[in-house]
């Protein structure tokens, strides 16, 4: 599934509130153990245990619960194609208002989480959309262009340009003149049709950002035929040949898109508390923050990464009122999914940052700000 495919799925979860029964948010890693075998099937009896012990034997909650369990179970045992799927997010609700939305995805997780709650959980898929967001890179030469739309961590498609191509000749004088003028002609018309190419996938993609490698000349050539606005989202030059295997060029320019997103973390808190201490349109700490998502006032919602230790447990919407260790931590990625949730629901950005520290002096979360009240 890509990018522009899931930001809608996450906005229609969003919408999903206050069910009557239980609902069920599940995350797997499909990748296996070292050995290469699989652990969903541990996890889920494990798993389902301990919320489906709150309730009564004989509650509706505790049959919805188990029915959610059967059908999941179902699903992966008959309909999931797991060889085209690194990972699974799936969300589900019998009764009242059914819900069951699987989400195949070709990205990574570290480990399974389930959670059991009155809505969906959503805080892994939305900090997995913004760390595979859409992305393009090229990798291009005087001769031929080979461009990729990469999400989700992978290829989704891609588009060769070719070149007419061009022999040496021996001639000189005039005639070798000429010959050189109808090359750089023939250079220049190509590096237009790639600029163009770029460029309409850019509109078409909602590409959040460029990375192109290949011969520094025909980059050069290449930026100065895309429009300003194109050329701005361009965040890395890199070394890569134009022959060089897709596998590779995907690993090179995803670490890039990472590595890119983790330096800009920083600029953006500073942005934030900049904005906040010159009374302009930010915001920061959660009272602040959850009052202002409240009154629709939210640009873009500025949160830490989940930790990644959280990543094998399961959690439930029954954790004591004032917890300790571990638990605790918990809480504190349940307000930051409550606050994700919300951003969704009311149409405003979430940006993950990496490092909880960047976020120290802004109390843990901040947000941009529409307007002023």
């Amino acid at each position: 599934m890509t990018i522009a495919t899931l930001d809608p799925v996450l906005d229609r979860l969003a919408r999903f509130t206050h069910a009557p029964m239980p609902v069920v948010s599940l995350y797997l890693d499909l990748s296996g153990n070292a050995q290469g075998r699989q652990t969903h099937e541990a996890f889920l009896d494990e798993a389902f245990a301990e919320p489906s012990a709150t309730y009564a034997s004989d509650s509706t909650f505790r049959d919805a619960l188990a029915r959610d369990a059967a059908r999941i179970r179902q699903y992966l045992a008959s309909e999931l194609d797991a060889s085209a799927a690194r990972s699974l997010a799936l969300f589900t609700c019998n009764g009242g208002e059914e819900l069951f939305e699987a989400i195949p995805l070709d990205l990574p997780l570290e480990g399974h989480l389930l959670y059991v709650d009155d809505e969906p959980h959503l805080f892994p898929l939305a900090r997995a959309a913004e760390q595979y967001a859409t992305y393009a890179a090229l990798v291009v030469n005087t001769n031929a262009a080979r461009l990729f739309v990469c999400a989700t961590g992978a290829v989704q498609h891609s588009e060769t340009i070719e070149n007419v191509k061009t022999k040496s000749v021996a001639a000189g004088g005039w005639s070798q003149a000429r010959y050189q003028r109808h090359v750089e002609d023939l250079h220049l018309k190509h590096m237009k049709e790639v600029a163009e190419a770029v460029e309409r996938t850019v509109r078409v993609e909602g590409v959040r950002a460029i990375i192109l490698s290949g011969e520094a000349q025909a980059i050069t050539l290449l930026r100065k035929q895309l429009h300003d606005t194109v050329d701005a989202l361009v965040i890395d030059v890199m070394r890569l040949d134009v022959t060089a295997r897709e596998h590779d060029i995907l690993a090179a320019t995803l670490a890039a898109f990472r590595r890119n997103d983790e330096e800009t973390d920083r600029e953006v808190v500073e942005a934030l508390l900049d904005a906040y201490r010159s009374r302009g349109l930010a915001t920061v700490g959660p009272t602040g923050v959850r009052a202002a998502l409240d009154r629709g006032q939210v640009d873009t919602l500025v949160v830490p990464a989940a930790p990644g230790t959280l990543a094998t447990d399961h959690a439930s919407a029954t954790l004591p009122a004032t917890p300790s260790g571990d638990a605790s931590r918990r809480l504190d990625e349940a307000l930051v999914e409550a606050l994700v949730t919300e951003a969704r629901r009311t149409g405003a950005g979430v940006r993950f940052i990496e490092d909880a520290a960047l976020l120290e002096h802004a109390s843990g979360v901040g947000a941009f700000l529409r307007y002023r009240v």
